[in-house]
């Protein structure tokens, strides 16, 4: 008997990590896999942050702006995210909602200038850099067995900035950083069918490091108008070590376990950023931005790789190939500001994403349909030194419809998403 492991079984995407390094968080709002922005005040503008990006999290938006900064600063972040519509459903009768439907995620950082030099500004950010997360428990498969499907991945961010203000007007920066993913997955792995060749798989403790860095530039065309642009570069994500158990009782080998588990093919896209901040008047400030994301190489062919069986196996190596539907984007955002007086300012701002993931290859593992998202901040002065933020996102009901050929849950599938989530900020500065 040939043997063949259907693709989707090997393949993994899903959870947001925090600092505490937790496989087990979930989706959050954003862009697919990417957070909305980083930071209170960028998520609060809806992710409008390319002219901006004045604070520690400008590290990861634009590193440009943080030039700015004038004295050294500290800020911690903690961002509780609550999913309350991602939900799959099915021509089997499956209507079922995510069980990871909240998170609490940690960032910070650190700025300040150079005591010699004060137009260069140095500092470190710690980020949940990206990542969305699914998990499903007893839903009806194609065999009339319930079973559990759910994809968990996530990326946890280290990155050290210099930014230089060059002159009055122009401002460079640059951000390096340190990437640490880990992953795990199962794909009904109380299901084994030798006559579809459909053998489920669990894959757990797939993890790594990498390497990347963004670069920006802000120029102020005039002392009312600023525009801003940054360039990320794309992201891999090592995802190797791990272990893996396959089912192959239908075939009477039983459960083989795999030592080494091995994941090539994902990374956080390559991205680039337009956008501008006029100061219509001393109170209210306008900004826009566009995103661009290459979702195509980001989310494209996966590779998962199985190797050393513990156990009598049909194969010692194993290996998938699967494409997981990515599609180059766009996102939009319109953001206003508003200083009530030297101690409160509000925030707004108004984002829409297209799809990152091809119709044709949706799947309850990789939910991307978040489109709207609409946002509100508020930072309030608490002294010269102290100040609070706190920012809200809502993500309304989006849902789309696809015919799922890869999984065994019939033909005509459902997916479906809504979210609301808040960040609190504290900054401290001396």
């Amino acid at each position: 008997m040939r043997i063949q492991i259907h693709n989707y079984s090997l393949l993994v995407l899903a959870c947001l990590i925090s600092l505490v390094n937790s496989p087990t968080n979930k989706a959050f709002a954003g862009n697919a896999i990417l957070p909305l922005g980083f930071g209170a005040e960028s998520n609060a503008m809806g992710g409008t942050d390319m002219a901006y990006s004045n604070t520690p999290s400008g590290i990861n938006n634009n590193p440009a702006g943080i030039a700015l900064v004038r004295h050294s600063e500290v800020e911690f972040a903690l961002e509780p995210h609550v999913l309350i519509g991602l939900r799959h459903k099915d021509s089997l009768g499956n209507d079922r909602r995510s069980d990871h439907d909240r998170v609490y995620l940690f960032s910070g950082g650190w700025l300040s200038p150079l005591a010699n030099h004060p137009d260069v500004v140095v500092g470190v950010g710690v980020f949940a850099q990206g990542g969305v997360g699914f998990q499903y428990v007893d839903l009806l498969t194609d065999y009339g067995t319930p079973d559990d499907i759910s994809a968990l991945f996530g990326v946890f961010r280290i990155a050290p900035a210099i930014a230089y203000k060059f002159n009055n007007k122009l401002r460079l920066g640059l951000s390096a950083s340190i990437n640490y993913a880990e992953a795990e997955q199962e794909l009904f792995p109380n299901t084994s069918d030798a006559a579809t060749s459909f053998f489920g798989t669990k894959i757990t403790d797939v993890n790594g490091y990498s390497y990347s860095w963004r670069a920006g530039l802000q120029y102020d065309i005039s002392p009312t108008l600023t525009v801003g642009l940054a360039y990320g570069a794309p992201t891999e994500l090592k995802l190797e070590g791990g272990k893996a158990t396959v089912n192959f009782e239908d075939i009477g080998l039983g459960r083989v376990n795999y030592a080494k588990a091995k994941i090539d093919g994902l990374s956080i896209p390559q991205e680039i950023g337009l956008g501008f901040s006029w100061q219509v008047t001393p109170q209210l400030n306008l900004g826009a931005d566009i995103n661009w994301y290459e979702w195509s190489e980001a989310l494209g062919k996966v590779k998962t790789s199985l190797s050393q069986p513990q156990q009598t196996a049909p194969m010692d190596r194993i290996n998938a190939v699967g494409d997981f539907g990515g599609q180059n984007n766009f996102s939009k955002s319109v953001a206003a500001i508003y200083q009530i007086n030297d101690t409160s300012t509000v925030y707004s701002g108004v984002s829409h994403i297209n799809n990152a993931v091809n119709g044709s290859a949706l799947s309850p593992i990789n939910n991307l349909t978040g489109k709207w998202h609409f946002n509100l901040g508020y930072r309030h002065n608490f002294t010269n030194n102290w100040t609070g933020v706190v920012s809200y996102t809502y993500g309304p009901h989006s849902s789309r419809s696809y015919t799922n050929s890869q999984l065994p849950l019939g033909n005509e599938s459902e997916a479906s998403f809504s979210i609301y989530s808040m960040i609190f900020t504290v900054r401290y500065n001396w």
